[in-house]
């Protein structure tokens, strides 16, 4: 309900839901086509060899694109991480680190963060055989902050307030990341922007997988 100062938590909730509905009801924002996506390629690439310089490049440049921070680039196991990355608001349109209008919504109405993990499998000394892009994403979720005065609008984002549910004092320490599971829309565009930055013969090379 709408108080004299302003929107309890609940009431809060409530709201951003009914954006969330608005937009998408609208047209504002596509349902995920998960059958459609994939984020799994099989390659036939010899390690080590010019194809496979390229391909690992090629890893590389599409996360730095994306404004991912590289975190870890092991090319021994095949595999390249990165920390993770708040993720883009629906405005930041020079940003490409969510793929639908629904995710760049979700982040916009509640901080959401990604990190990638590429991974290129081989069996013993032979060529790569599987490209895999994972790209796992987490909420930001913290305590409900009281918010009964036109002064604690000022605070409300600070570490003075107490929390709805009698704690004195509510931090950053207070918050924690949810695991929100996988974007499958997102290993799809950055497994095809792999493949647009890889020569044709990889990119011909390689043959389509399920999504795993």
């Amino acid at each position: 309900m709408i108080g004299r100062y302003g929107l309890d938590p609940m009431s809060q909730r409530i709201l951003v839901w009914l954006l969330i509905t608005a937009v998408c009801g609208s047209g504002g924002c596509a349902s995920p086509r998960r059958g459609e996506y994939q984020s799994t390629l099989h390659v036939s690439i010899a390690e080590p060899s010019d194809q496979a310089d390229q391909l690992w490049e090629a890893v590389q440049e599409t996360l730095r694109r994306g404004r991912f921070q590289i975190d870890r680039v092991d090319r021994a196991a095949g595999i390249v991480t990165t920390l993770p990355e708040a993720s883009q608001h629906f405005f930041e349109f020079w940003r490409h680190d969510v793929d639908t209008q629904r995710d760049a919504w979700e982040a916009t109405l509640n901080p959401m963060r990604r990190r990638v993990e590429v991974s290129l499998t081989r069996e013993g000394d032979g060529p790569w055989t599987q490209l895999a892009v994972v790209v796992h994403k987490e909420r930001l979720t913290s305590h409900d902050r009281q918010f009964n005065s036109s002064g604690a609008a000022y605070q409300y984002f600070g570490e003075s307030l107490p929390s709805t549910t009698g704690k004195s004092q509510v931090g950053a320490k207070d918050d924690r990341w949810l695991d929100c599971g996988r974007d499958s829309a997102m290993e799809d565009y950055l497994l095809r922007e792999i493949l647009k930055r890889c020569p044709s013969k990889i990119a011909s090379a390689t043959e389509s997988a399920p999504s795993s």
